[in-house]
């Protein structure tokens, strides 16, 4: 009989599956961070064990300009916070328009033309009947005659038309008096936003601007490269496992035919001589 293959060791291949994991991942991010020179400066990466740093050094060019940059947009922040701080009583504070030009719906104005307008027709219609009244009576033609009443009337019909342009005149005056009131309105409140929001505007433009940049920004942290593939060590006591089982099984195949074959002519022999 043959013994039975030894079971492999699942557990210690295991153990040293993981210690190739960790052996390749090192290998790995050793690889897929090269030291790196260009015109703009230098990253060289170090390890203490499995922790790496990364240390940037700027080129001489490139580092006054950093320190420039930086100092321009301090400078810029400095001023953000100073103008911050001049804001704090106008943020937060409702806007003022008590001082803005009022808008009237022209009546006034409206009044005022048409009075003008007609104490000027009244006169000139005053005038108007009497001389006509000292033409006509000097012509003999007498109050309470038909040519009299149709002169009469004649003025009448004119002072109407006289009095109705009146009206369309001074409601003309009213609607330019509101729109020039309106405009007026309007210009004031959008020079006060103005004033209000210029400051914000500033400060926000300033505080945009207030971040540094780096050349090295995006160079920063691990960089794409090799892929180092641990050993398939599990795999392979996995293997070898199943190989020996199959060995067995195929010895033991064997080893059973033989006797059974054995058997047979052990039986046939004792059935011919009885």
């Amino acid at each position: 009989m043959n013994d039975a293959p030894e079971t492999p060791d699942y557990v210690g291949a295991a153990q040293q599956q993981g210690a190739a994991n960790i052996d390749a991942a090192r290998a790995t991010a050793k690889l897929s961070n090269p030291n790196v020179y260009g015109p703009t400066g230098s990253q060289l990466i170090t390890y203490n064990g499995d922790i790496p740093t990364v240390n940037q050094t700027l080129s001489p060019g490139e580092q006054g300009v950093y320190d420039k940059n930086l100092t321009a947009r301090t400078n810029l922040g400095d001023l953000s916070i100073q103008g911050s701080d001049a804001l704090k009583g106008v943020v937060g504070t409702q806007v003022d328009f008590s001082g803005a030009p009022a808008v009237g719906d022209g009546s006034e104005t409206r009044e005022k033309v048409y009075q003008a307008l007609m104490s000027r027709i009244t006169g000139d219609t005053a005038n108007e009947r009497d001389q006509t009244n000292s033409d006509l009576i000097a012509r003999g033609i007498r109050p309470g005659t038909k040519a009299y009443d149709d002169a009469q009337n004649l003025i009448t019909r004119g002072f109407n038309d006289a009095r109705s342009s009146a009206e369309v005149n001074a409601g003309n005056a009213a609607n330019q008096q509101f729109g020039m009131d309106t405009q007026a309105r309007n210009s004031y409140i959008a020079e006060l936003l103005s004033k209000r929001q210029t400051p914000l505007n500033e400060i926000n433009a300033l505080l945009s601007g207030s971040q540094v940049s780096n050349p090295f920004a995006g160079n920063l942290g691990y960089q794409a490269g090799a892929n180092v593939q641990p050993a398939p060590i599990m795999q392979g006591a996995t293997a070898q496992g199943q190989a020996d089982i199959n060995a067995y099984n195929g010895q033991q195949a064997g080893t059973n035919s033989l006797m059974s074959g054995l058997f047979s002519l052990g039986s046939a022999g004792i059935g011919k001589w009885g």
